[in-house]
């Protein structure tokens, strides 16, 4: 198979697999929850067909290359498609690690107290007198602090 002809069959791949990851993503914004089994066996079947893909990509070399074609372009598009791939599918992950969690984990809200009673809170701490330098370490004479 000629280089130009395994690029493209990777670009066609890579746009096969980014419309799927569209679908699924698609489909965890509107149903929100895990995608059906029907989607989740054609992400598996791809699978040997990327790992062939890929076997074919590692098999190139530079000399093979027509300096006179479009291989280039072609590996600039696959690689654009590649960086739109990563990213959907990292949004999909995160998606689908919200959906597997348990309810409680999906509210749990961090930062539940108010700014104000923050506030309030540290207003109420015991201040350190500014002339009493007996209870820190640090000496404004000392050149070492």
């Amino acid at each position: 198979m000629e280089p130009r002809e395994i690029i493209k069959a990777h670009l066609e791949l890579c746009c096969n697999v980014h419309d799927l990851l569209l679908e699924e993503n698609t489909w965890l914004k509107t149903q929100n929850e895990v995608p059906s089994t029907e989607l989740l066996d054609r992400k598996q079947n791809m699978l040997p067909q990327l790992e062939e893909s890929l076997s074919n990509l590692r098999k190139l070399k530079p000399e093979y290359f027509s300096p006179f074609d479009d291989s280039k372009k072609l590996v600039n598009q696959s690689h654009s498609k590649l960086l739109q791939i990563f990213y959907l599918d990292r949004e999909n992950e995160d998606l689908l690690l919200k959906f597997t969690q348990s309810t409680e984990r999906q509210t749990f809200n961090r930062f539940t107290t108010p700014p104000e009673e923050i506030t309030e809170i540290h207003d109420r701490l015991p201040r350190e007198e500014e002339g009493d330098s007996s209870k820190s370490n640090i000496h404004p004479e000392d050149p070492k602090s």
